[in-house]
This record gives structure tokens, C-alpha cells and sequence, in this order.
């Protein structure tokens, strides 16, 4: 009976273990950040792309981020000047076969004026770094039909 309870125990906790791992994770996310930087790692320059069909690379530059954890929503403002100020509604969670990696990576979608189910279009980010006060997304974008990489780093107000 001992044998079969530790077996039991032991299947229980490998089967919800990255599920556990993720959901963990996320909650390093919750809360208000600034999204301070873009920069484009072993390019030279600065890309006009558009990001997650909503504006322009620059009019993500100071934008404010707003993560709910218990529910993997959020939403983002754009302030930057020289755009149209919008707050766009997004839904994300990691990817739990990902969570165990150096670099796990979340799965975003602006869900602005729907629901989330409805909407069909997501990106795949990675988190390369993540702490209390900072974190620091890589992803890949296209630039006149060719993958760029990007990286974009967040600062905890």
C-alpha cells in the first residue's frame, strides 16, 4: 500500500509538474511595466515593422503594460508622441512545454474589441529574462519578407 501511494504521489506530481512550473512563472509578470526599449540584436539599424497588427515598432517605445496573472489578461497603452494613443486588451499565457527551458516562451494575442477564443492570430515570444523589476522578450519579426530578430525590454513601475 506505502509503494502504491508513493507511486500514485510521484505520477501526480511529473503529470501537473510544467503546468505547475508555468503557472508559477506567470505570476512574475503581474503588474505594471514600461516597455523601455527595442533594439534589434545582430542588425544594423532600426526596422519600421508593425507589431501584433496594431502600429509601428517606434510607438511601442514607452508603452505601459498591464498584467493580470490570476486570469492572462492584460493591456497595453501606447504614449509615444508621435503615434495615436490606443490601449489595446491582450490575453497570454506560457507555454508549458516551455516552462522548464533556459528560455520558456509566452504565447500573446491582441484580443481588442473580441473575444479571446475568437481570435486566430497569436506570437510566440521568448522570455529571456525575467525578475522583479525586469524583464526582457525576444521574437522574431519579418522586415520586407525576411526574420528579424527583436528584443524588448520592460521595466516594473
Amino acid at each position: 500500500m506505502k509503494h502504491a501511494f508513493i507511486f500514485a504521489l510521484s505520477i501526480l506530481f511529473v503529470s501537473c509538474g510544467p503546468s505547475y512550473l508555468a503557472n508559477k512563472i506567470e505570476k512574475n509578470f503581474k503588474g505594471d511595466w514600461n516597455l523601455e526599449n527595442i533594439e534589434f540584436p545582430n542588425s544594423s539599424g532600426f526596422f519600421d515593422v508593425e507589431l501584433y497588427n496594431v502600429a509601428d515598432v517606434n510607438c511601442f517605445e514607452g508603452s505601459m503594460w498591464k498584467f493580470v496573472s490570476n486570469n492572462n489578461t492584460g493591456e497595453f497603452s501606447l504614449l509615444n508622441d508621435s503615434c495615436t494613443d490606443e490601449t489595446q486588451k491582450f490575453t497570454w499565457y506560457l507555454d508549458p512545454q516551455t516552462a522548464e527551458n533556459t528560455f520558456p516562451e509566452i504565447l500573446f494575442k491582441v484580443t481588442t474589441g473580441e473575444k479571446a477564443r475568437r481570435v486566430n492570430k497569436g506570437t510566440r515570444i521568448r522570455v529571456i529574462a525575467l525578475d522583479d523589476n525586469q524583464m526582457i522578450w525576444e521574437q522574431v519579426a519579418n522586415f520586407n519578407g525576411n526574420e528579424i530578430k527583436m528584443q524588448m525590454t520592460f521595466f516594473k513601475n
